[in-house]
């Protein structure tokens, strides 16, 4: 494992990329905005840009994108916002409680109009979906059903959790960290460790911060740590994908139609 390119699973292969996800979200955003005009209701923009840091870095352990040795476990600042949005693409926003009701669809009239099923987002959701069915075969498919393949990733690993390969990796990574001052059983430990894990990305890491993070990074390198954890989580996905193929086909084609659907939807913007 020497680079962001290495961290590539097999489910990724059904998902569509950083950029097109940014096109899809760019789109969905347009639709809501569009939505929310009817009711005299503003839309504040949002952060649609691709996501940067590598979708499957968590997953796998990998601490490359993190710069650690001068940001400690953080990070550079603003980048745990793209660690939480680096799987699905989509960064979290608050929605105004003036809006809610609406963008929701916990109301079934707002102002004196109908509010569609599932709000605003409901209907950006069903303009993207199209015609193309949902993993269950049924089109239309519903408005966040798309959201069913990433439900499949984390199944895969609950099951890579438990793998051999990723015990004895723990394990070696704990002994070469021993050996360097440090005593956690395994990575997450020592990234949870109370004294820096509240810290905000807006504060500088602390001497123990960055030494134990730089010793961590070199621990994990040394053993294959996240080569370990790329070949239990493929073996996992693979198992995932055989049991559910159909519906991780149609999710895939799912996933087609929205992209082409959004590039209809801005070029006609």
């Amino acid at each position: 494992m020497t680079s962001a390119k290495d961290l590539v699973l097999p489910l990724d292969a059904y998902d569509l990329n950083a950029v097109e996800r940014s096109v899809v979200q760019t789109a969905r955003y347009h639709l809501i905005e569009r939505c929310l005009s009817r009711y005299g209701l503003p839309f504040k923009p949002h952060d649609t840009r691709p996501v940067t840091y590598p979708k499957n870095a968590s997953y796998l352990g990998w601490l490359g994108a993190k710069q650690v040795g001068t940001y400690g476990y953080s990070g550079p600042r603003g980048q745990l916002a793209e660690v939480a949005a680096a799987v699905d693409g989509i960064r979290g926003y608050l929605i105004p409680p003036s809006q809610d009701a609406v963008q929701t669809g916990t109301v079934k009239r707002f102002r004196g109009k109908p509010v569609p099923p599932e709000g605003c987002d409901g209907e950006a959701q069903r303009r993207l979906n199209g015609d193309a069915p949902g993993p269950d075969g049924v089109a239309p498919a519903k408005p966040h059903i798309y959201k069913q393949l990433y439900v499949y990733m984390d199944d895969a690993a609950e099951i890579a959790y438990q793998d051999e390969r990723i015990k004895a990796a723990n394990a070696a990574w704990s002994a070469c960290m021993r050996k360097a001052g440090h005593r956690y059983a395994m990575p997450a430990e020592a990234e949870a460790d109370p004294r820096w894990a509240s810290r905000r990305d807006t504060e500088p890491p602390t001497k123990d911060e960055l030494s134990t993070a730089v010793a961590d990074e070199r621990c994990r390198l040394q053993v294959n740590y996240s080569g370990a954890r790329l070949a239990a989580y493929a073996d996992a996905q693979r198992a995932v994908i055989a049991r559910h193929k159909q519906e991780v086909e149609r999710l895939a084609t799912l996933q087609r139609t929205r992209y082409a659907n959004a590039q209809k939807v801005l070029d006609s913007a």
